[in-house]
């Protein structure tokens, strides 16, 4: 039987995070709104299949307790794979997310459909973790897809093949260093709005902004104490995680160039940061809060962003 194959070359997103090297790290946890399941080093949002129960979470990943999809509650009762399948759960996306925490080079997907769209299908699956899981997304460099397809099947063999910013050796040596970091400026018993604070000045004290424009990754802007913006944002989203706290990272702009930062949900509400201009270039040893814990109202004085893809901080 003869095969159509088609390739597909996508050279996507210079984009700027780490993944767990032993994979995803998932387990629940709770805080003052509520339970939430992390997984990796962001949160579930949607529905989700886990132990075999269906769980639907929030945009900002609390559980829901009565919310019913399709004349189905995903909270409410065990389900069965089929039964899943059909209230909308995103297989697809989180086998790449899986491969992807676990940085595999290359993995294959099943994708249903036409194979002419399966090359935009798995894009837009691999965008859309910049909003859920982006700590593991922004760890690809780049990446490619070849999809093959059996004459008369429904079924299309997707092939990705990706390039990552970091090894998984940078990555266990930033998780034991951060944890180590984290242990010690911010304790358990600390309230999480302290613990906030804490790592908000650890960050600012001990990193400086890296004009030669060159380092990206957590890893080396802790290791080297100089960063770019994204690794400035990277790293506080990897100690906040640590330390319990939720946060993502936004792409945006800041007086009209490329930038990223923080939000974070602390004290039941959500709150922009940026460390990389509470940290001024020409100073030193100078903790300012100019950008800690502001609205999107206060923010927008000079940043921009795709209000739609985030949530709000009013």
């Amino acid at each position: 039987m003869k095969k159509l194959k088609l390739i597909i070359s996508l050279l996507i997103l210079t984009l700027i995070l780490a993944l767990n090297s032993i994979g995803v790290i998932s387990e629940w946890k709770n805080d003052i709104t509520g339970w939430w399941y992390a997984e990796g080093h962001s949160w579930e949002v949607g529905q989700r299949l886990i132990d075999k129960i269906s769980y639907y979470f929030y945009s900002d990943g609390d559980i829901a307790k009565d919310k019913t999809i399709d004349g189905y509650n995903p909270n409410s009762s065990e389900a069965g794979i089929s039964d899943i399948q059909t209230s909308g759960l995103d297989y697809l996306g989180h086998k790449i997310l899986d491969n992807i925490s676990a940085e595999n080079p290359s993995f294959d997907l099943d994708y249903k459909g036409d194979i002419n769209n399966a090359g935009k299908a798995i894009k837009d699956k691999i965008d859309n973790l910049k909003y859920t899981n982006p700590y593991e997304a922004y760890n690809i460099s780049n990446y490619n897809i070849q999809a093959s397809s059996s004459l008369g099947s429904s079924t299309v063999r997707v092939r990705v093949n990706c390039v990552y910013k970091m090894t998984s050796e940078m990555e266990a040596d930033l998780d034991a260093k951060a944890r180590a970091i984290v242990a010690r400026i911010a304790p358990d018993s600390m309230s999480q709005s302290k613990k906030e604070l804490a790592i908000h000045d650890w960050i600012v004290n001990n990193t400086r902004y890296d004009q030669s424009y060159k380092i990206y990754d957590p890893y080396n802007t802790l290791i080297k104490h100089t960063g770019v913006c994204e690794g400035y944002s990277l790293l506080a989203q990897k100690m906040f995680t640590i330390a319990g706290i939720k946060s993502i990272v936004v792409e945006g702009t800041a007086k009209g160039q490329a930038h990223s930062w923080n939000m974070v949900y602390i004290d039941n509400k959500w709150r922009n940061v940026d460390v990389t201009w509470d940290d001024p270039v020409s100073s030193k040893d100078i903790l300012r809060y100019d950008y800690f814990n502001i609205t999107d109202s206060k923010l927008s004085a000079d940043h921009t962003w795709d209000t739609s893809k985030y949530p709000s901080a009013k």
